[in-house]
């Protein structure tokens, strides 16, 4: 049996997290969290959530809290609301790849890098574990090289990024990629990208990310990942791979699109 609204947002996931603690209002955090269920399609169109009193006593808040959560759902169109019916989903899900030049895209990564500070947590040649050797088709005893960062920009840390490539040398200071792009280090190494596949989730902060990037454990974060390829003849080959998690409440994802 499906399970419902209810059954989601009431369960046990660090997802569901509304505290005290978290420097987002209740009642934002109680939004975003339901807005999240229904952009990703967890929550179908026409689904009903569950009523003001309900929500209230499962996430011990005041029901004034939540009448403003389901008010900016409204106020957004993703929420109906009925005297007597209830509180429906009234957005409809449909994954759409969006495709964009990849100058702009290489041009998006140069910019965040230049406009931000990272600290470098790790990096190294390592031999990766079973899902990286599957995205990059490698032998067991094939290296990768691991680098991973967080950034900040005006004193806030705004992103945790987990990057593997392949084809590129150990750099003699690591100090680079304080401030340098991963995507100018592979230029640098003769590395030319011809193609880039990004995928945009939402997820719940980990212990060690919320821990890294300051923020509650659950706290909800905006997930890219970014696969990189060059051309060889007709194929494409994977050199990069990338999972970046964003502070919903620092950062935004924003592409500008032209129709032809």
């Amino acid at each position: 049996m499906k399970a419902t609204s209810g059954d989601i947002l009431f369960g046990k996931s660090p997802r569901n997290r509304v505290s005290n603690q978290s420097p987002s209002p209740l009642y934002h955090q109680l939004y975003a969290l339901i807005k999240g269920y229904i952009l990703d399609g967890t929550f179908h169109l026409g689904e009903r959530l569950p009523s003001e009193k309900d929500l209230a006593d499962g996430f011990n808040v005041s029901r004034i809290t939540v009448k403003r959560a389901v008010n900016e759902l409204a106020a957004e169109d993703l929420v109906q609301r009925a005297r007597g019916k209830g509180t429906h989903v009234s957005y409809k899900y449909t994954p759409k790849p969006v495709q964009a030049p990849l100058l702009g895209v290489l041009e998006e990564i140069d910019s965040i890098a230049q406009n931000s500070v990272a600290e470098v947590l790790d990096c190294r040649l390592v031999i990766p574990p079973q899902t990286i050797r599957s995205e990059f088709d490698l032998a067991n005893n094939d290296t990768l090289l691991h680098l991973v960062r967080k950034r900040q920009r005006a004193g806030a840390f705004f992103g945790y990024f987990d990057s593997w490539s392949a084809a590129v040398d150990m750099p003699d200071n690591t100090d680079i990629f304080i401030q340098q792009s991963r995507h100018e280090y592979l230029r640098d190494s003769g590395m030319a990208i011809s193609y880039i596949n990004q995928t945009i989730s939402a997820v719940p902060a980990s212990d060690s990310v919320a821990s890294h990037l300051q923020i509650s454990p659950g706290f909800p974060l905006l997930k890219l990942v970014r696969s990189s390829y060059y051309q060889d003849d007709d194929k494409g080959v994977l050199v990069y791979y990338l999972i970046s998690l964003y502070n919903s409440e620092l950062f935004q994802y924003q592409m500008d699109l032209k129709l032809d």
